[in-house]
C-alpha cells in the first residue's frame, strides 16, 4: 500500500522539484554569481593559487586547538568537542551569513550574523597571532591564520554599511575597527618575519591585506629557516 502511494506521488514531486530548480536557477543565478565573486574577494578556505607546501589544512592546525574556543562559544560542551568540530561550526555560521547575503536580506538578524562572524574570525585571528611567531612556520597553522584573517576582513567590509543595510552601532563599529588595526599590524610583523607572504593569501584576498603584504619593507627575514 505504501509503495503504491509513493508511486503515485513520486512523479509530481520530481516534477515540482525540477520546476523549482529551473525557476530558482533562473532567479538566483545572478545572486549566486555575485556570491561566488564575493567569496573569492573575501578569500576561499584554501587560498587560490597559494603554494600548497606553505598552506595546509586550517581545521587540523595546532593553533586552532589553542584558539578556537575563544572565538566559538559552544557552552558546557566545549570540553567534549573536538576543536576541528568547533572550527566547522564557525565555518557553518559563515555559510549561513553568506546565504543571507545571497538572498539580499537586510534585516537586523542578518546584520547581526555578519557582525558576529567578523568578531569571531577576528578573535580567532588575534589569538593565533598572539602565539609565538614561529607557530606560523607550520603549514596548517599558516592556513588557519590566512583563513581567519581573510574571513575577518571580508565580513568587516560587509558591516561597513551600504544601501539597504541597517547601520551597525558605534560600539560594534569601534570593536571591528580595533580588530582591523591590530590584525594589520600583525600582518606587517609576520611579513617582515617571513612567516606570511603575499602569495599565501592567493589572488582574491581583500585589498587591505594585499596592500600590507605587497608593501615595501626595508628589513625582512625568514625566521622559519632557523
Amino acid at each position: 500500500m505504501a509503495g503504491e502511494i509513493f508511486s503515485l506521488i513520486r512523479m509530481p514531486i520530481i516534477a515540482f522539484l525540477g520546476g523549482f530548480l529551473v525557476v530558482g536557477g533562473w532567479i538566483w543565478a545572478p545572486k549566486i554569481s555575485d556570491l561566488v565573486k564575493s567569496q573569492f574577494s573575501g578569500g576561499p578556505s584554501v587560498s587560490m593559487f597559494a603554494d600548497t607546501n606553505r598552506i595546509g589544512r586550517p581545521e587540523t592546525a595546532p593553533v586552532v586547538r589553542s584558539c578556537i574556543f575563544k572565538a566559538v562559544d559552544v557552552g558546557p560542551d566545549a570540553s567534549k568537542m573536538e576543536p576541528s568540530a568547533a572550527y566547522f561550526i564557525l565555518k557553518a555560521g559563515s555559510m549561513q551569513a553568506n546565504i543571507s547575503a545571497m538572498a539580499g536580506k537586510s534585516d537586523r538578524w542578518s546584520e547581526n550574523q555578519t557582525i558576529n562572524q567578523a568578531n569571531s574570525w577576528g578573535q580567532l585571528a588575534s589569538c593565533i597571532y598572539a602565539l609565538d611567531d614561529r607557530e606560523l612556520c607550520d603549514p596548517d597553522n599558516r592556513a588557519a591564520a590566512v583563513e581567519a584573517t581573510t574571513k575577518f576582513f571580508a565580513y568587516a567590509k560587509q558591516t561597513a554599511g551600504s544601501t539597504g543595510k541597517p547601520a551597525i552601532s558605534a560600539d560594534d563599529a569601534r570593536a571591528i575597527e580595533n580588530i582591523r588595526d591590530r590584525l594589520l599590524l600583525m600582518l606587517k610583523n609576520h611579513r617582515r618575519y617571513g612567516t606570511l607572504v603575499a602569495a599565501d593569501f592567493g589572488s582574491f584576498a581583500p585589498a587591505e591585506i594585499m596592500q600590507v603584504m605587497r608593501s615595501e619593507q626595508k628589513e625582512t627575514r625568514d625566521i622559519c629557516k632557523r
